[in-house]
């Protein structure tokens, strides 16, 4: 007999604030927050602030990858107006894990296979120049030094399971993940309970889609009345080139094939490529989830990019050495939930912090961090963390640059998602001139994937030569990499036996109708090759075998699937990717 939930003996751990997540918003977050316990306590001892200094605050910050920096991934060409703030002086701090700067820019428009040119001009929007070319990985290490040279209690390799709540209904912490649990829930030997860290104020930062963040909105209802999220998936990889190969800091921004095309053909979305430090090139492709091609794979396309001649050109002789995918939160403005609860914030990518006109997120998600942690700092003086209370970081947000910055843009993601590429270039200039209008409407974007026999006159989706491998590509295993072998240079790690973290409801609806309406898509939109259509002879068909130790944490699954029955959730703390250097 397994032992009763009821009964497991938990550690409880109280803290003051407890940040959950170790990306840019929640570091940046507690960052600020000891900055101003600091200058509180300063001000008191000088005379000119009334109140009691705060001798030992219990601040934390729980990041359920094994170490900061660990699950980090994005494209970072950082615009450092969110860390001006927080460190002015991190330009002449030697420890700052800069890569290089942007030197020159370019957007190359590709019109086919074989076709792309320059744009004579690069929209302001994408104006980059100067700006730190940054490993979000090694940018978040820094910040997570930087907190715990402060005083804050960093713990990785904890998985944030379960929120808390006290006996008026108000969030009080999170519960972490239990370690080493068999595959159907048994205690193993090495079994180590979860502990429950309370905490009067619980900042929520987790990423697109977090775990948490989606059950305080969901019990709270604070996506009701709302456009739904609106995401893309990005695929990246890391090239190395020959020593001396490398020698300036160069972006490029790629739009047109292997996506949306001038006529709206294809999925909307884009590409970058842009140099690191010790002679390295990231390529990343993004494309939107609500795709009506229910083959879409983002992984493939972006080895179809690779190919393009005009890629080709900057990437020629590059070898790759690392890859990683996320699903990255686009819809901006348009789509950003309430923001609080009782006793609890939402930051960063959870609350849709990005500016998808500018290919941007990283500042925003700082400062939205920064203004929680404002918000935070007045509740522990006031000992009011009510809802009310919770509602002051909604009014910092419009009052600062963040809406600013946002709102104009906030219906960038349903201009282009409801009028194609022409269209949706020709309603974003407008709004720039007139405005932006009311919000638009967005459907969410599983709802956008079309069946099979409506999308491809075969009523088949093109064959696959393997899973994860297509015939038009000729993969060589250093330039064009097929998906298992990109899964590999992730780094990525489960202890495989536990539990399975990817919750599929109902395993016969993708044995039967999703195979024949959809085609299976979750075998082609996986960046990870987690899900696979496999035989079983006995019953004469083919059935799912989810290979949970293949993922990446991405959470396209749990976004993209059309019958919304495939749940993501945390696996054991300290599981996934190590990303190192993406």
């Amino acid at each position: 007999m397994f032992e009763a939930e009821s009964e497991i003996e938990r550690e409880s751990m109280p803290v003051d604030v407890l940040f959950v997540g170790g990306g840019p918003a929640c570091l940046a977050g507690a960052l600020h927050l000891m900055d101003l316990i600091e200058k509180h306590n300063e001000g008191v001892a000088a005379g000119t602030i009334e109140g009691e200094e705060y001798d030992e605050p219990m601040i934390g910050l729980i990041e359920k990858g094994s170490e900061i920096g660990s699950h980090g991934i994005s494209g970072a060409v950082l615009d450092p107006r969110a860390l001006d703030e927080l460190i002015p002086d991190w330009k002449d701090d030697s420890s700052f894990p800069l890569e290089r700067y942007v030197e020159r820019e370019a957007m190359l428009m590709l019109a086919d296979e074989e076709r792309g040119f320059p744009l004579p001009f690069m929209p302001p929007e994408f104006h980059d120049h100067g700006k730190p070319i940054v490993s979000i990985a090694k940018f978040q290490k820094w910040l997570g030094e930087k907190a715990e040279e402060k005083g804050v209690m960093v713990f990785p390799g904890f998985a944030g399971v379960e929120l808390l709540y006290d006996e008026d209904g108000k969030c009080n912490g999170v519960r972490t993940g239990d370690k080493g649990v068999g595959p159907n829930g048994e205690q193993k030997d090495n079994f180590e309970p979860g502990m429950d860290l309370e905490s009067p104020v619980t900042i929520l930062g987790e990423g697109p889609r977090g775990h948490l963040a989606r059950i305080l909105m969901n019990k709270y209802g604070l996506q009701e009345g709302r456009n739904e999220m609106g995401y893309e998936t990005g695929c990246k990889e890391v090239l190395e080139f020959p020593e001396g190969t490398i020698k300036d800091g160069f972006v490029y921004l790629l739009a047109g094939y292997p996506l949306q095309n001038i006529f709206g053909k294809g999925p909307f979305g884009g590409g970058f490529i842009y140099s690191m430090g010790g002679d390295r090139v990231c390529i990343g492709l993004l494309a939107t989830l609500d795709a009506e091609d229910p083959g879409m794979d983002v992984h493939y396309l972006l080895q179809k990019t690779k190919m393009h001649p005009k890629v080709r050109e900057i990437l020629a002789g590059g070898k790759v050495i690392k890859y990683g995918a996320k699903a990255v939160t686009v819809g901006g403005w348009g789509c950003m939930p309430k923001l609080y609860a009782p006793g609890a914030m939402i930051v960063g990518d959870s609350a849709s912090f990005l500016n998808a006109a500018r290919i941007k997120g990283i500042h925003l998600a700082m400062k939205s961090g920064m203004l929680a942690a404002e918000t935070a700092f007045e509740a522990m003086k006031s000992g009011d963390n009510s809802e009310t209370a919770m509602a002051k970081f909604k009014e910092a947000i419009d009052a600062s640059w963040v809406r600013e910055e946002m709102e104009p843009t906030k219906n960038f993601h349903a201009g282009f998602a409801n009028n194609g590429m022409v269209g949706g270039t020709i309603k974003f200039g407008l709004s720039k001139i007139f405005g932006s209008g009311e919000i638009e409407k967005l459907h969410a974007d599983h709802e956008g994937m079309k069946k099979v026999s409506e999308f491809h006159a075969s009523g088949k989706l093109p064959e696959q030569s393997a899973p994860g491998k297509y015939p038009d590509l000729e993969y060589d295993g250093t330039y064009i990499i097929d998906k298992l072998t990109d899964v590999y240079l992730s780094a990525t790690k489960h202890d495989e036996h536990q539990p399975c973290h990817l919750k599929v409801a109902d395993t016969e609806i993708c044995a039967t109708k999703c195979a024949e309406e959809y085609g299976n898509p979750c075998e082609r939109f996986c960046p990870a090759q987690v899900y696979n259509m496999v035989m079983n002879e006995e019953a004469g068909r083919k059935e799912l075998q989810v290979d949970f130790s293949n993922c990446v944490h991405c959470k396209t699954c749990d976004i993209r699937d059309p019958y919304q029955i495939i749940q993501w959730v945390p696996p054991e703390g300290g599981d996934g990717p190590e990303y190192g250097i993406l």
